[in-house]
């Protein structure tokens, strides 16, 4: 009976832990007519974030207050799908997005800074295969691509 419920907790405990964890792949949106740019974006990441949009040029600013080891992988990762959501909205023409994060100066203040930033011009951005936007490299696709120096390898 003990071993039972030892099992038990094992497999919850594993269950939970596995719920709770960080996942390396971006959530599937369902995009229709009536989806915003909001939408897209909120579903896809986690952190604070505003969005612009004018006359089909879309600004995305998203604050990623948990940088940590390996966040450059997942910002492209989760800017690659974010790309690739907006393709399907008719209103987007130019999409930018732009990654901010917390650095520690060399006083020890804490500053948001610009990490990423990614640009997408209209003719650029029509020309991607988002269908297949796993295979994109966006850091060469992009119009603009700019990686501050601490997301350097």
């Amino acid at each position: 009976m003990i071993l039972k419920k030892l099992i038990f907790l094992l497999v919850f405990a594993s269950l939970l832990v596995t719920a709770c964890g960080k996942s390396s792949e971006p959530k599937e949106v369902a995009v229709d007519q009536n989806t915003t740019v909001e939408d897209i974006v909120g579903a896809i990441v986690k952190n604070e974030f505003s969005v612009e949009e004018s006359k089909g040029v879309v600004t995305i600013s998203i604050q990623d207050t948990d940088v940590t080891e390996g966040s450059k992988s997942q910002m492209l990762k989760d800017s690659t799908k974010i790309f690739a959501e907006l393709s399907k909205l008719k209103s987007v023409k130019t999409p930018a997005i732009t990654w901010f994060a917390p650095l520690t100066e060399p006083d020890g203040d804490k500053t948001m800074t610009e990490l990423l930033n990614i640009y997408f011009s209209e003719e650029d951005f029509n020309e991607v295969d988002w269908a297949n936007y796993l295979q994109v490299d966006i850091e060469s696709a992009a119009t603009h691509y700019h990686e501050d120096e601490a997301l350097e390898d």
